[in-house]
């Protein structure tokens, strides 16, 4: 880091076994593809599988982890993390790039979580009726306001989605701002809608994704 606190070196790696590993992983698993046993994925949801380790319950853990990742990958600090002579071994996704406390908001990977401050809390589980009328009248909002193209919508490379998610937190997630400070208002507008809108494509692949699988 800089003297004006900003993010002068990057180094990015990938580990062994990333997100979009675990994506293909776990549609090969659910469509029975050629060789499917033999992935990592496959062998620890056999291992990990609650009660009995069958196949059947294993894929019912496959598909809630599925629909996690491929929110996860889309947002751009579960595919980074800043490295540097300060943090050699990488911030973990911005969960060590600490920030001056807002809406209980300490750090920088929680502030994209909540869609740069617009969701914050937990929600409270399980969804009451007017929690599911809520999020649906959310997701109809975003819908409108970002227009994704068909071609975006239905790729359905988790490579290519960790590669934007990338290209947002090179380009601009660390730029400009400093540890322990509260980020600037003209950062939280330009973050907000790269959030939402890495939020709506989420969406559309994830549908897509699912209305691919092989399913019984």
């Amino acid at each position: 880091m800089d003297e004006g606190g900003k993010v002068s070196d990057y180094n990015f790696t990938m580990d062994e076994h990333n997100i979009t590993e675990a994506i293909t992983g776990i549609v090969n698993f659910i469509n029975r593809a050629p060789g499917y046993k033999d992935s990592y994925e496959y062998q620890q949801l056999m291992q990990h599988t609650y009660k009995e380790h069958t196949e059947e319950n294993a894929e019912s853990t496959a598909m809630r982890l599925l629909m996690h990742y491929c929110g996860d990958v889309h947002q751009p600090l579960h595919a980074t993390s800043r490295v540097d002579h300060e943090y050699p071994k990488g911030d973990r996704g911005g969960n060590d790039f600490p920030l001056a406390s807002q809406d209980g908001l300490k750090e920088l990977h929680a502030v994209w979580d909540s869609i740069i401050f617009e969701y914050t809390g937990y929600a409270t589980l399980p969804f009451s009726d007017a929690d599911w009328n809520t999020n649906g009248d959310n997701a109809k909002a975003l819908i409108a306001k970002y227009q994704i193209e068909d071609s975006e919508a239905k790729n359905l490379d988790p490579k290519y989605w960790a590669n934007e998610s990338f290209e947002i937190s090179e380009n601009f997630v660390y730029k400009n701002i400093k540890e322990n400070q509260k980020l600037p208002q003209s950062y939280d507008d330009t973050a907000r809608g790269l959030a939402e809108k890495q939020v709506v494509k989420a969406g559309y692949r994830l549908a897509n994704l699912l209305k691919s699988l092989k399913l019984d």
